[in-house]
């Protein structure tokens, strides 16, 4: 996957620009900014660069080897990677959020959405019940030896996917390759509302996978602190939410109890700014998203965010059109201060 794409005479823009976060938007914002001759620094909390390209996302889907190019076609280019350093501005944390800012010409937030959005469950606490995004990050630091086999915790041979779209997709595969021998998809609408759309969900079930629909779990049982039992409660499908899908409407008195060994939470993630104490001066939405304009600026003169920690959850492409929004607008920027 390439990255970078410089014209053969370009211009050689002074300043030094932090990126946080080495994902799809980051990287795509450290090639075009290294091609104006700016210097680039990106940290990461991972020990490789990629983000979810190699670390939450199937091989099938997103080639590994074609990352790793990418990255170090940048890495040729100048770009200099702090790889294993978690930069926030809260008591624990490798780099200090601030003094990135103040030690930058300019600063790029693309540090994803990471936080796992929870169910709301009663049981939700119990081990064996796991969200989507940092259990597939752990899978992968063990498979590709940054952890040791031991840190990835097992899923016994019966697993419940919670959600319809690619991460929950790629949950199920993920527990298949892992051994699981009972894998089922349950989703609170049916197939034809499912993000991930039909021909994921067949490649599923020609695969074993069970698709339960019209379900929503509403609590999980366990015994000795471990998940046991899922509680789900069927769903009809009433009127249009904000998403334009048909909202789910519980139906009372339709609990059902299923025998489950572990629960993967597959139902999107929260925005994840590397700050807590500098809210005020860099708007955030409710939700978590980092606000800006449609140059990707934020509040925080110098300061500008792109990828899903601006947009919450999204695709690829989007977060790499949004990365290379924020490194025009971040050449801009610097051109002006000359």
């Amino acid at each position: 996957m390439k990255f970078i794409k410089c014209r053969e005479v370009a211009p050689r823009l002074k300043g030094r620009v932090a990126i946080i976060g080495a994902g799809p938007a980051g990287l795509t914002a450290a090639g075009f900014l290294i091609c104006e001759g700016v210097e680039v620094d990106v940290y990461d909390m991972l020990p490789e660069a990629g983000g979810l390209l190699l670390f939450g996302i199937p091989e099938f889907r997103i080639p590994k080897k074609g990352v790793r190019e990418g990255v170090k076609e940048l890495s040729e280019k100048g770009v200099y990677f702090h790889l294993g350093k978690k930069v926030h501005d809260s008591e624990v944390f490798d780099v200090d959020f601030s003094e990135i800012v103040e030690n930058y010409d300019a600063t790029l937030i693309a540090t994803g959405a990471w936080e796992p959005r929870r169910l709301n469950v009663e049981g939700e606490e119990l081990d064996g019940i796991f969200h989507a995004a940092p259990y597939i990050v752990k899978y992968y630091l063990t498979k590709f030896g940054y952890s040791p086999p031991s840190s990835l915790p097992g899923l016994g041979s019966s697993v419940a996917v919670i959600g319809a779209g690619l991460t929950a997709v790629d949950s199920a595969l993920l527990a298949l390759e892992i051994g699981v021998k009972e894998v089922s998809l349950v989703y609170r609408r049916t197939r034809r509302e499912a993000p991930a759309g039909e021909k994921e969900l067949k490649m599923l079930e020609e695969k074993g996978v069970k698709i339960v629909e019209l379900k929503a779990p509403v609590g999980f049982k366990g015994e000795d602190g471990r998940v046991r039992q899922m509680v789900t409660m069927d769903v009809k499908l009433g009127p249009p939410d904000k998403s334009g899908r048909p909202s789910p409407v519980p139906v009372p008195g339709s609990e059902k109890v299923f025998e489950v060994d572990s629960v993967i939470v597959a139902t999107g993630g929260r925005s994840t700014p590397p700050f807590k104490k500098n809210a005020d001066k860099i708007h955030v939405a409710e939700d978590g998203r980092i606000i800006v304009d449609d140059k990707r600026r934020t509040s925080w003169k110098g300061v500008f965010a792109a990828g899903d920690v601006e947009s919450g959850p999204s695709l690829i492409g989007p977060a790499l059109k949004s990365g290379l929004i924020a490194a025009e607008s971040i050449k801009e920027y610097l051109i002006k201060r000359v």
